[in-house]
């Protein structure tokens, strides 16, 4: 025991702290060089080349059956937003999901997204109560997805009003139909915040 202090190695232990304070910034072992399974997850949100980090953000709203995302260009105070409903499967796959957004000059388009094994030449049906089919044509696939787009015209104006159910169906590569069920309840209050 140290006579001076009263604790018993407190010299010793300051200088293992010292000793191991300067060798943490020195070369790590050979055995820790090894490259690590892990790494750090970049954000969901891509950020466009032309803006700075930190100077884009994405907002998330919540409604019944559909999601509010508007992305911001802060800098240059430019807001871009689209409503969205998402359709998995059991396993929490996307079968479907469908966006309502608008073109560079304003026109709203309903975007289509199947599963990425959807047959490329085939359409993606819409079908309304007591109305005909409407076939989106998928425009291409990716590993991820297959996408079309669906000008929202008169009757789509018509069964948004009436909060519609349509039966969405579309055709995979290996010859399978795959049929879900959406619904347009609460697209137009998802709306009302970027009218």
């Amino acid at each position: 025991m140290d006579r001076r202090t009263g604790h018993a190695g407190l010299d010793a232990i300051a200088v293992a702290m010292l000793t191991c304070l300067a060798l943490a910034g020195g070369p790590a072992p050979a055995a820790a060089q090894v490259a690590s399974p892990y790494r750090i997850k970049r954000s969901d949100v891509v950020v466009p080349p032309d803006v700075k980090l930190g100077q884009y953000q994405r907002t998330i709203r919540p409604f019944e059956n559909w999601t509010l995302i508007c992305d911001e260009n802060l800098k240059a105070r430019k807001k871009v937003c689209n409503v969205s409903q998402v359709i998995e499967d059991g396993a929490g796959k996307m079968a479907f999901s469908w966006s309502l957004a608008a073109t560079q000059d304003g026109k709203p388009y309903m975007i289509v997204r199947t599963a990425p094994n959807a047959r490329s030449d085939g359409p993606v049906s819409l079908k309304f109560d007591g109305k005909q089919p409407i076939d989106v044509h998928l425009d291409g696939c990716n590993e991820m997805v297959c996408v079309g787009m669906l000008p929202v015209g008169p009757l789509m104006r018509q069964q948004i009003a009436q909060k519609a159910t349509p039966a969405i169906s579309y055709s995979t590569v290996d010859g399978q139909t795959i049929t879900v069920t959406a619904t347009l309840k609460g697209l137009s209050e998802a709306l009302a915040p970027i009218k």
